[in-house]
């Protein structure tokens, strides 16, 4: 499938502002000041993707939010942090520090609450911004590994994955997580031309007006 750097421009364009949306919300729930921001994709399928991402990603523990959609295109989006990074973001957010067995009882939910937030952001930005109707079903919290993760998906040989890199940032926190997007193969391709319909409207071509002697 032929995804080029166009393609990438405008998804990475779409993401932005999705979590840009996605930080006002938490800003306003929270109280806190957060910063998000996606600067770097990559797209390809689940095999050359896993050759490229670091090997802790692929073998080590994820805090992961899954959120499945469909309508005009059909798909899952995961929010997902090491499990590390996904304490250390809760404590920032919940002010609990000293009780691990605290953390691990506040982990879900509030992981579940940000990536319900930021996922409906990210999948609400691309269903506004290229006009096709996409609704969601109820996110859900698991622990696993991105091999995992990969393993439990039906046809990963036909997925593609579209990989964002997040970044948060909480006042003096830098915390990094990851947003995938899997989708099959045919509805990556609804996707793209969706893309290509957007940045290349096809002008009405009107026949010349004949005059009247």
């Amino acid at each position: 499938m032929l995804i080029d750097p166009e393609h990438v421009d405008a998804l990475q364009e779409l993401l932005n502002i999705g979590v840009g949306r996605s930080a006002g919300s938490l800003n306003h729930m929270l109280e806190t000041p957060i910063r998000l921001s996606i600067p770097s994709i990559r797209v390809g399928n689940m095999a050359e993707l896993i050759q490229e991402l670091p090997l802790h990603h692929s073998e080590s523990a994820l805090a992961s939010v899954q959120l499945p959609f469909q309508g005009s295109f059909a798909g899952s989006a995961c929010l997902l942090f090491p499990t590390d990074s996904a304490a250390l973001l809760v404590a920032a957010l919940t002010g609990e520090h000293e009780d691990q067995d605290t953390l691990n009882s506040l982990k879900e939910a509030t992981l579940t609450e940000i990536g319900n937030i930021v996922l409906n952001g990210v999948v609400g930005s691309l269903s506004n911004g290229l006009q096709h109707r996409i609704t969601y079903s109820v996110p859900f919290y698991h622990e696993t590994s991105l091999q995992g993760l990969i393993q439990a998906t039906p046809s990963d040989s036909s997925e593609i994955i579209l990989w964002a890199q997040t970044r948060f940032t909480i006042e003096e926190y830098d915390i990094s997580g990851d947003i995938m997007l899997m989708l099959g193969v045919s509805d990556m391709g609804l996707l793209l031309n969706a893309i290509d319909t957007l940045t290349h409207p096809v002008t009405p071509h009107h026949a010349p007006t004949g005059h009247s002697a």
